[in-house]
């Protein structure tokens, strides 16, 4: 894409627009940026959570999301969200994100305040399961937004 990669959500709100149109004009609702280098970003105006199978197997999945030294705004759902999972017993953590690891996970959502959390459902038009996790992904985001931080 010939879009300038590094702080997504800090360029100017044109550059993001125009992202948006574009992706609008292939079909696509949203946008997840990725680095020259292939790393996982953000999206425009979302930040990227995905779930994992949990380091342990058999228990609640791993919420996982791009690091924040990345050149990335940190996201403050995001942030809402992992302190709410964690308390109920989900792993969360920062990560080095590839495609690959959009593809092998149980479920993608952009969450920000705004949408809250929009379920990835295709990506790079391929069209992506069903995730068995998706209502209490939902139930979790909307305890973060009420929740007293």
């Amino acid at each position: 894409m010939p879009w300038l990669m590094a702080s997504a959500k800090t360029l100017s709100y044109a550059v993001n627009m125009a992202v948006l149109r574009h992706a609008a004009r292939q079909g696509a609702g949203d946008v997840i940026f990725v680095s020259t280098d292939g790393y996982v970003l953000e999206g425009p105006r979302s930040t990227v959570v995905i779930a994992t199978d949990g380091d342990q197997g058999g228990g609640n999945p791993c919420l996982l999301t791009p690091p924040p030294w990345y050149p990335i705004l940190r996201g403050t759902t995001q942030q809402a969200l992992f302190e709410v999972a964690r308390a109920k017993g989900y792993d969360c953590d920062y990560r080095a994100l590839r495609v690959a690891d959009l593809f092998d996970s149980q479920g993608i959502w952009l969450v920000s305040s705004m949408t809250l959390a929009a379920r990835v459902h295709t990506l790079d038009g391929r069209r992506l399961p069903r995730t068995p996790i998706a209502e209490v992904f939902a139930e979790l985001v909307d305890a973060a937004i009420v929740s007293d931080r």
